[in-house]
């Protein structure tokens, strides 16, 4: 029984290597959106949580998906890595850029003496509100937390809370200016 279980998630890693390796949604648009919903499928077949509507997009590295919980309408860009030793949650309606960065865990240092690499490390998880846009290029580290409806420019790392409403940027990523609505009086 074990070997099946083992064969069964080698069955679907082997599925979202190979997906995840073809984008041929703008030549053929119907092949393309089923080799996304595949992808899909074959990390909740690994354990992530993935609600309808959203999508990984190809060339995306993840450890550990069972880790991974994705809300509705969300959409995580092409070359994402995910290093997901504790969880990632995101929201619904969550636009991701390329080349996103997750980190849940670091270096643990608390010994002189100790070689660094024998020290082990700390996890903590990382929390993505909803209505929120990430720029490309952005890298997230451990315990992390982003709230609803907030804008984090290209190339930002963040590194604690981020309040709702606002725009973010920078190394590390800073308030710039509050959201403006858009509504007409």
């Amino acid at each position: 029984m074990r070997i099946i279980r083992g064969f069964n998630r080698m069955f679907w890693y082997l599925v979202f290597s190979l997906c995840n390796t073809i984008e041929i949604r703008h030549d053929v648009a119907v092949i393309g959106e089923i080799i996304e919903e595949l992808r899909g499928y074959s990390l909740v077949k690994r354990g992530a949580v993935i609600k309808n509507g959203s999508f990984v997009r190809f060339q995306s590295y993840i450890v550990n998906p069972r880790n991974l919980t994705m809300g509705s309408g969300s959409k995580l860009g092409v070359g994402a890595k995910l290093f997901l030793f504790d969880r990632l949650e995101i929201g619904d309606n969550v636009e991701i850029g390329s080349d996103l960065t997750v980190h849940t865990s670091e270096h643990r240092i608390v010994s002189p003496d100790l070689p660094l690499c024998k020290q082990g490390a700390i996890y903590e998880p990382v929390t993505i509100g909803s209505d929120v846009y990430i720029g490309s290029r952005v890298v997230i580290l451990p315990g992390s937390i982003i709230e609803n409806r907030v804008v984090v420019g290209a190339g930002a790392i963040v590194k604690g809370t981020l309040r709702s409403g606002a725009i973010y940027a920078g190394v590390p990523a800073r308030k710039i200016k509050a959201c403006e609505s858009n509504e007409q009086n």
